[in-house]
């Protein structure tokens, strides 16, 4: 699977419905906090096998506004970044900012292309990606209401 910035991976985008995650990916695993109960947080369908959890936004009918990846088989350019260690991601990713330093854990971030990579003992497990907030609300912000 291919990480597409700002749009999502090559086969499913941002502001798709859950439809169309079934469609591609079939029933999840296991999902949490269905049809956003407890009205905050975001309904999280977990794909184990896949490497994914996709999240949906009940404020915007449930449409999909973000990925997290952890899948060895993920790519960003041609790369793999899921195993990476820290100086290799550094070396084919120059422009990530360290945003979190815990000694254990770290999270480079890439705000222009709403990327952030979790590292644990210097190695990539998770890479979250999320669509540009402000052209996601603007194309579904008003959906849910």
């Amino acid at each position: 699977m291919k990480i597409v910035p700002l749009l999502g991976l090559n086969n499913i985008e941002f502001g798709d419905p859950k439809d169309k995650a079934i469609e591609i990916f079939g029933n999840p695993d296991l999902v949490e906090n269905e049809l956003g109960k407890d009205g905050v947080s975001s309904e999280i369908w977990e794909y184990h096998s896949k490497g994914i959890h996709l999240y949906f936004d009940p404020d915007s009918a449930f449409r999909l506004w973000g990925i997290s990846i952890h899948a060895e088989t993920a790519q960003l350019n041609g790369i793999k970044p899921i195993g990476l260690n820290e100086p290799d991601l550094l070396t084919h990713f120059p422009t990530l900012v360290l945003e979190v330093n815990d000694g254990i854990f770290k999270e480079y971030v890439e705000s222009s292309k709403e990327l952030v990579f979790f590292l644990r003992k210097n190695i990539v497990n998770r890479i979250d990606i999320s669509p540009n907030l402000d052209d996601y609300l603007n194309r579904f912000g008003d959906v849910g209401n």
